[in-house]
């Protein structure tokens, strides 16, 4: 594939995009409030469910994402939880996600009178659990596989102790293994979430072969976001990031785990169905729960946070849509985040002149196909294509008005009103 020598004296220096949320925030420009009841949007389907258990009895320094402390009654909290399930009863979920928050911590009994519902309308083929150290032993390991519940995830983060203190984590390294272990008698998957982009620096690279040498079956590898309790630690430069990212790529290829979807890795027995609705958005995931997020066809759904506030109002979700040639596009982008993916070049010119030209991708075929920089570039790459996109919908849209569209200039970051988590 060949580009035009005239798009060289547009490309700037581009920044390093971290998550997907502000990959593709460009799209949130085109999404507008629907009132379509969402039992119609989620009716007679199939798809994923994510249900969001909120609560956390410690919130990690790092954290960015919604969680509260309990302060709610449990059995309230899952009464709403069913209420609103009830509403989706000819939804059938094929693949179900605990997250949070910590949903370990809700009781067993809890726990069961959800699954129970599950199970009635539905045989997911994956139950994924996330869970902390803390609240994991192997009582409750026993009680969660005896739930059905097959797949659980834990934000292990990093097994270096003196960054497990700077981040907030509240178990040693020697508790981590322990209960790693524990988890892999009891689950059919086990899977983690390791940090890098580390304060004072990374060991990503120590912590990968750990996760190895422990036999886990996903290892998710993800950039740490700098949220105002971590801003002011040093952390390493770009470059050192990607050094280090790619080491551990390379170490993970050489041990048999392949890139799966987004961040994450895996050494064939997890298959981690749940990502698969992340990067195909056409997919329907209903999102069960305060603070939860879903979508289908070209709506999107979510849940103001707030357990009390959702306690009372468990059937209120915002719904928003978008033109279906616009969610046509996000889809196809979405896809880089596999890894690969059917594309037509003439459409996103300049994004994947700046991926060749860089060593994040090649063509093969009409597909894009990520190379291993790409895998540390995927965000950002997505991000210019929705940017590319967003210019050419926009010069197309007014050119029957006479208006003119300056040329697409990359930002190097998101005003909040762009980015809706």
């Amino acid at each position: 594939m060949a580009f035009s020598g005239e798009y060289n004296q547009q490309l700037p220096k581009i920044d390093w995009i971290k998550t997907h949320h502000e990959a593709i925030a460009p799209f949130n420009r085109f999404k507008e409030r629907a009132y379509t009841e969402t039992a119609k949007i989620f009716g007679k389907r199939k798809g994923a469910m994510y249900i969001h258990i909120p609560f956390c009895v410690h919130r990690c320094r790092f954290c960015i994402l919604y969680s509260e402390y309990p302060k709610v009654p449990y059995e309230h909290f899952v009464n709403a939880i069913l209420m609103e399930m009830r509403k989706y009863r000819s939804f059938q979920p094929e693949v179900v996600y605990f997250g949070g928050g910590t949903p370990t911590l809700l009781p067993t009994a809890e726990l069961s009178r959800i699954l129970d519902l599950i199970w009635e309308i539905g045989k997911p083929k994956e139950i994924t659990i996330e869970s902390t150290i803390s609240e994991f032993d192997e009582k409750k390991a026993k009680e969660l596989a005896s739930l059905g519940i097959n797949r659980i995830s834990f934000g292990v983060q990093n097994f270096d102790n003196r960054k497990r203190k700077i981040l907030g984590r509240r178990a040693p390294d020697t508790e981590v293994l322990k209960k790693l272990r524990i988890a892999k008698k009891y689950f059919e998957i086990v899977s983690i979430d390791l940090l890098y982009d580390l304060p004072y620096g990374n060991t990503l690279q120590e912590d990968i072969k750990k996760a190895v040498e422990l036999g886990l079956d996903g290892i998710s590898v993800y950039p740490m976001v700098y949220n105002k309790a971590m801003s002011t630690y040093p952390r390493p430069s770009v470059e050192d990031n990607e050094h280090d990212f790619l080491k551990v790529v390379e170490y993970l290829i050489e041990h048999d785990y392949k890139h799966l979807s987004i961040n994450h890795f895996s050494n064939g027995r997890d298959r981690f169905f749940y990502s698969e609705y992340f990067t195909h958005p056409e997919k329907p995931l209903l999102g069960i729960g305060p603070g939860a997020g879903g979508h289908a066809e070209n709506y999107e759904t979510f849940h103001l946070p707030g357990a009390r506030r959702y306690m009372m109002e468990p059937d209120t979700v915002n719904v928003f849509s978008m033109p279906k040639e616009v969610f046509c596009n996000l889809r196809v982008i979405a896809a880089v985040l596999t890894g690969t993916t059917e594309i037509l070049p003439e459409n996103f010119a300049l994004s994947l002149q700046v991926a060749i030209n860089e060593g994040w991708a090649e063509i093969k075929d009409e597909n894009l196909v990520l190379l291993p920089k790409g895998l540390f570039w995927a965000n950002t790459l997505v991000y210019l294509m929705s940017l590319d996109f967003l210019h050419s919908y926009i010069s197309s849209t007014n050119e029957t008005r006479g208006e003119v569209v300056s040329p697409v200039r990359y930002k190097t970051s998101l005003s909040k009103e762009e980015v809706r988590e």
